[in-house]
Formats: structure tokens, sequence, C-alpha cells
């Protein structure tokens, strides 16, 4: 009777094994399948002078036409109001995301500044002293222009150099008051210093879908590759 019982823990021991594996592997296979839905959420975007960032997929690209459409307004807009405006730039990419309603909850935009001559060693060698100028800069720009894109600046986080794939940004982050009472929004700016391939890439969320969206502009942001 031991020796039957023995015999019988040893399989239960067995199929115990088997169970646990199986569950193991049954666990692992659905993680990688989650793995890999969440991985194919993210779609890589190639831009000019071998940049490129991960977009989720269902952020919606502006057209070219629009695109245009909106520097020019910009444009003249702020030359309408003599503030200054650099007419080498160039609005490459923009996309949206759209909530449930149809109204805009997250915006990420590149700009280019070919007649840039900071580069990548100048940003390295930046110091303290150095980004807080850039900062006023940046705080001052905002301020002035904030009304003519028909906002104002809310919360002023500052700017921050940090190294993003071995690229050194300055990141300056803030709060813009809502436009056409669509909430108050988040915005980073993601300034890359690299002679003629210089750039702003621009990544904004509304505010109310915090939770949901900064995560994914912090994965956007750190998706960035130059």
């Amino acid at each position: 009777m031991d020796i039957l019982l023995g015999h019988f823990s040893t399989i239960d021991l067995f199929l115990g094994y088997l169970l646990r594996n199986s569950l193991i592997s049954i666990l692992l296979y659905f993680a990688l399948i989650t793995s890999a839905q969440a991985a194919n959420n993210f779609v890589p975007i190639r831009l000019p002078n071998g940049v490129k960032i991960e977009l989720p997929k269902n952020w919606e690209a502006t057209s070219n036409n629009q695109l245009i459409t909106i520097d020019s307004s910009l444009q003249s807009r702020l030359q309408g109001a003599s503030l200054p405006f650099d007419a080498s730039s160039d609005l490459n990419f923009a996309a949206n995301y759209y909530d449930d309603r149809g109204k805009t909850a997250g915006i990420i935009q590149i700009r280019y500044y070919p007649n840039m001559d900071i580069s990548q060693a100048d940003a390295r060698s930046a110091e303290q002293s150095d980004i807080q100028e850039l900062d006023r800069e940046i705080r001052d720009a905002a301020v002035k222009s904030a009304p003519i894109g028909g906002f104002s600046v809310l919360v002023w986080s500052g700017t921050t150099k940090q190294v993003i794939n071995g690229a050194t940004c300055f990141v300056t982050e803030y709060k813009r008051s809502s436009i056409k009472n669509n909430g108050n929004f988040k915005v980073r700016l993601v300034r890359v210093f690299n002679g003629g391939k210089s750039f702003t890439l621009t990544v904004s969320y509304r505010e109310d879908q915090e939770y949901l969206l900064r995560p994914i502009c912090d994965r956007i942001i750190s998706s960035l590759r130059i």
C-alpha cells in the first residue's frame, strides 16, 4: 500500500509538474501575444535628416496641404503682430489623436531649422547658465506668441538637458490654456541642436487625458533617434 501510495504520489507530482509547466507555457504564450500586440500599436515614422520616432497607429497624420496652411497662418499672424518668425524653418510633420467625441486630445509636430549653427557638441557642453538662458528665451517667445494662437501659458515647468538615445536634447515643459473650449494641454518641446539638421519635436496632450496619454507621449519622446 505504501508503495502504491508512493507510486500515485509520484504520478500526482508528475501531473502537477506537467500542469504547472503547461500553465506557465499558456501564460507565457498570452504574455508574448499581448507584448506583440502592444508592440504593433506603435509604428515607425521616418523623417528627414535621419530622424526617427514611433507613433501610435491611431494617430492621424496631417496632410502636406494642411501643414502649409497651418504654417502660413502662423507666419501671417506672427509677422502681423511684429513677432519673429523663422521663415527658413520647416513644419515637416504633424499628427493628432482624437478622442471618441472627435475632439483633439494629443498633438505631435516636428519643425526643422536648416539655418541653425549650434551643434551637438555645443549642446553637450552647455552648462546650467546656458540652459537657464535658453529657458528664458523660450518662455519669453511662448508668452508673447501664445495670444496669437488663442491661448495663454498657465504654468511654466522649465527646461532640462536630457540625453535620448545618445542625442543631447533640451526638453521644455509647460501647460497652456484651452483653445475653443477643448481643455488645457500639457506641452513638451524637445529641442535638438544639430547644425543644419536641428529640429524641435513638440508633443502635447489634453490634461483630462493625462492618465492615458502621458505614458504614450513619454514613449514617443523616448523613441526619438537621430
